[in-house]
């Protein structure tokens, strides 16, 4: 029967991802889409953890689905008699993540990893809009996981399942699940209990059930021992603005009884201490770790460490760069002229002059010209797109194989905030292309080669990556294609080269 209301489970999942596939996307339909997904998926979560399984230390929604595209190893599933052996979600299943609300601010799911279920949010930040099947993952393997061992047992002597006496078996309280045999009730369900340790099946002719006299259990059952919750963190760690860095932590107990057991903590890594209740000062890139720690080791266990980070993003990024050219390449007789400066820098490529013979030349009278101008930035958050600086190209009529087919951009940026110097080398492919009466198959080709360039820059634990991209200043005479910039024949195109420090937490 459970096998059947995990199938049910499932398809309905299906059906309900299919189901919008082919309806009408309004508001309504997609908010009711989602809350169905939701529920369907909190329900597959708890068989997921009634059946020995943990989504304990899963932050994001993907991660969770994809925990539950998992099976047992065979080993485990041969002797396996829980709910479910197999995966209980569809492997094609994915959470589509958006970084913002759209613009009727419709709900969106997020995972709440400390009552372990997903809710429906209308904050701002990264959350899942809808849940879809993707084909590209209908024959993709997610492997296994050992899960926590049934309580029941496999009698070898007579090949069949024995279940235990029902004076010792726990009494299932699905609203509030107890520990058997403690002094004091449970304070509310904690996913992340283990099941009790057990000996494994007995041997032959042992279990009271194959045959002999006497019957019964063949002993004493061994005391259960109740696994501590995990502490929790107010508020949890994570990357903060510079402005919203919190100032203090606290830390949870989370249920523990205090009469059997301490709440201890440490910063860094260093030396346990035992957690007096006041607010933990935090400074950026501080690891904080809790546990509580037993001190009825006969009834419960010590629960598992938590662990959270603290990072702080830099207030903004301040400076300017002066560029140089160089580094040209190209075909048998390139030929090139550069004239660095300041604030500009300019690059030409190419031989204008077609020998007519005899001594006679035509001279086209422009070259390929690149032509950079610096920018200046002040204040950039940390992930947001600025001015870097200007390229002008001019797109000439070259002959005889002269033209280049890459250049080097090195820029010498000196930032003010924070006080750094550094060199970042932009390389730059260029394709000049035969001319015909198709205007953008004409179109000479700028393309950025190392979009993500050489720059690393760590501040307070986080690192930033400089990265690079085009955006036209002249629709008319250029156009962007990804990381290239396409020059319309005889036209001067202005492009704005972006950049942004890229944050890797």
């Amino acid at each position: 029967m459970l096998e059947l209301v995990v199938t049910i489970a499932i398809i309905g999942i299906v059906v309900t991802v299919g189901v919008a596939l082919v309806t009408d996307d309004s508001g309504a339909a997609k908010l009711a889409k989602l809350e169905s997904d939701l529920a369907t998926l909190n329900q597959m979560v708890g068989v997921y953890v009634a059946d020995g399984g943990s989504v304990a230390g899963l932050t994001s929604p993907q991660a969770v689905i994809d925990k539950m595209k998992r099976i047992r190893p065979q080993a485990e599933w041969q002797r396996h008699v829980g709910v479910a052996s197999g995966r209980l979600i569809d492997t094609r299943l994915r959470a589509r993540l958006t970084s913002r609300p759209d613009s009727d601010n419709s709900p969106r799911a997020v995972w709440n990893r400390i009552k372990q279920r997903f809710e429906l949010t209308q904050g701002s930040g990264t959350a899942v809009s809808e849940f879809y099947l993707d084909e590209t993952l209908a024959t993709a393997d997610f492997g296994s996981e050992s899960r926590t061992r049934s309580v029941v047992g496999f009698n070898t002597a007579s090949k069949g399942w024995v279940w235990g006496a029902s004076a010792t078996d726990p009494k299932a309280n699905y609203l509030d699940p107890q520990g058997i045999g403690t002094p004091t009730a449970a304070n509310g369900f904690n996913p992340d209990e283990t099941a009790p340790t057990t000996d494994g099946p007995p041997p032959d002719g042992e279990d009271g059930s194959g045959g002999g006299s006497g019957g019964g259990d063949g002993g004493s059952t061994p005391p259960t021992v109740s696994k501590l919750p995990t502490p929790t963190f107010t508020p949890p760690g994570g990357t903060f603005a510079y402005a919203s860095f919190p100032n203090s932590v606290t830390i949870n107990r989370n249920g523990a009884l205090p009469e059997a057991s301490k709440l201890m903590y440490r910063v860094n890594g260093g030396a346990w201490t035992e957690y007096g209740g006041s607010a933990i000062p935090l400074t950026p890139a501080m690891i904080l770790q809790a546990q509580n720690e037993t001190t009825r080791p006969a009834e419960y266990s010590s629960s598992s460490v938590a662990t959270q980070s603290y990072y702080r993003l830099t207030s903004g990024f301040s400076g300017t760069g002066e560029a140089n050219w160089g580094n040209a390449i190209g075909g048998t007789n390139l030929v090139t002229t550069i004239q660095n400066g300041t604030e500009t820098s300019t690059f030409k490529h190419g031989n204008t002059k077609l020998d007519l013979g005899n001594g006679e030349y035509l001279d086209a009278g422009v070259e390929n010209v690149l032509t950079f101008t610096r920018a200046s930035f002040d204040t950039v958050t940390p992930n947001t797109w600025f001015k870097f600086g200007e390229l002008q190209i001019l797109n000439g009529t070259t002959f005889y194989n002269s033209e280049a087919t890459g250049v080097t951009l090195s820029v010498n940026l000196t930032l003010s905030e924070p006080s750094l110097d550094f060199t970042t080398h932009i390389d730059l492919g260029l394709t000049s292309t035969e001319n015909t009466s198709d205007r953008l198959a004409s179109a000479d080709i700028v393309q950025l080669k190392n979009p993500t360039t050489d720059v690393r820059v760590i501040i307070d634990g986080v690192e930033y990556r400089l990265e690079l991209s085009w955006a036209t200043l002249d629709p008319g005479a250029g156009v962007v294609q990804d990381g290239k910039f396409l020059v319309f024949e005889g036209a001067t195109a202005r492009a704005e080269l972006r950049a942004r420090f890229t944050s890797n937490r």
